[in-house]
């Protein structure tokens, strides 16, 4: 069972209490949210989670969230999260997946920028 932590206590919130998340969230994430992170929770380990595979969608992030990753709640709406604890990298610094049981939310919400 992956153990999942939060950056914050604001993100803790939207993640745990409907009430924060549909504040923070439109409505079909809103409702989502606690769906995806059970289904999150469920794996082993990251190396268990299909990539790219519908409803999660895992996949690595770029740029200013390089050494994250993320799953799809609903529509553009994702969970962001980063590997904590002890894991292991790769001669090229990446991150062993199968090494990942613990994982800390960076961000909920929209991330991408089109304009």
């Amino acid at each position: 069972m992956m153990l999942i932590g939060y950056a914050s206590k604001k993100l803790q919130k939207i993640c745990t209490k409907e009430k924060d998340a549909k504040k923070a969230l439109p409505e079909e994430a809103a409702t989502q949210i606690f769906r995806r992170l059970a289904d999150l929770e469920a794996f082993n380990n990251l190396s268990e989670i299909p990539f790219q595979a519908p409803p999660l969608r895992f996949h690595p992030l770029r740029e200013d969230r390089t050494g994250q990753f993320g799953i799809t709640i609903h529509g553009l709406q994702r969970v962001c999260f980063r590997p904590v604890g002890g894991f292991s990298t790769d001669e090229e610094g990446n991150v062993v997946l199968a090494s990942v049981t613990c994982v800390e939310i960076t961000f909920v919400g929209n991330y991408h920028s089109y304009g």
